[in-house]
């Protein structure tokens, strides 16, 4: 059995990988459903809007969040939706009659959420017959919230992986489809660890799309505990020399993409650093800090890092 399947994400790599992988599956994407507030040229007052390829003035307006999460900056998720003749709407008001009625219309029998940045309300979530799948870049209920891979970098996890899950009405605690570990490598940055992410994330969710298409339905309630961390800001980026070094040095590495200067905090003084070079683990300095022109060399809890200065 074919699902049809309507697809919401954003304009981002991680959306990016699942499409192009739920493409080349069995099964049909009958929609792409895009925030139209991430997209210029679009008008905002229509709960949703079909975007046709001759709208080639349509665009992702914030740059500085498309370089967070995409090096596709050339490339957009528009030209692949609109290559591989899959309608697209641009979606403002998802409680509005007019949105439940598109999935309505591409007989959609399940939704799948890659990178979609709104909450799904009560009333569309019943809409396709097989409910909303979503992929989240973390091991629920560890992580919930919009930026999990950058606070798995912050708390230094080095093994991770990815949850395919069935969405309720809150973020990320619905029960879960599949899960499948993922490693972090040593120095890894956020956009090869989202890449890895979204691969092995869209693969888990066509084994699950399978499943159901067999007649099976994968559920399991999530595991207590967990936490939802919100949106990282600037005083997120603060380190501390009582953090072990590798947990240093891969915080810097997979965070300095977000362009947001680390904050090194001393007795009396606050250091401003741009990205780590190199980490040792047993390293000991005679003092807690040793500067270099624009590099210094901090003591750590256990071992060094080297990081270049703002």
């Amino acid at each position: 059995m074919t699902l049809h399947v309507a697809f919401f994400g954003s304009d981002c790599l991680y959306t990016e990988t699942v499409l192009q992988t739920l493409l080349r599956a069995s099964h049909r994407v009958s929609a792409v459903i895009l925030p139209a507030s991430g997209l210029s040229n679009v008008r905002t007052d229509l709960p949703i809007q079909a975007l046709l390829p001759e709208d080639a003035s349509i665009t992702q307006y914030d740059q500085h969040a498309l370089k967070v999460v995409s090096p596709f900056v050339g490339r957009s998720i528009l030209h692949t939706a609109w290559e591989n003749g899959v309608p697209l709407h641009a979606v403002s008001n998802l409680s509005a009659p007019e949105t439940a009625g598109v999935l309505k219309m591409v007989g959609a029998d399940v939704a799948c959420v890659a990178c979609f940045p709104r909450r799904i309300p009560p009333e569309l979530l019943r809409v396709p017959r097989r409910g909303f799948l979503n992929i989240h870049p973390s091991l629920l209920p560890n992580y919930r919230g919009p930026a999990p891979i950058f606070w798995q970098f912050h708390e230094g996890e080095r093994r991770t992986g990815v949850t395919v899950h069935w969405m309720d009405a809150e973020f990320d605690t619905g029960p879960i489809a599949e899960q499948r570990a993922v490693p972090l490598a040593d120095g890894i940055t956020e956009i090869d660890a989202t890449g890895l992410m979204a691969r092995m994330g869209a693969r888990l969710l066509v084994e699950v799309l399978d499943h159901l298409a067999a007649g099976e339905i994968p559920y399991r309630t999530q595991p207590e505990g967990g936490a939802y961390q919100r949106w990282p800001h600037d005083e997120d980026f603060v380190i501390s020399p009582s953090w072990p070094a590798r947990r240093v040095f891969n915080f810097m590495r997979g965070a300095a993409v977000w362009g947001i200067p680390f904050i090194l905090e001393l007795p009396g003084e606050r250091i401003l650093l741009s990205d780590a070079t190199a980490w040792s683990a047993h390293e000991v300095l005679d003092v807690p800090l040793i500067r270099r022109s624009d590099e210094v060399i901090i003591q750590c809890t256990p071992g060094t890092v080297r990081a270049n200065v703002v």
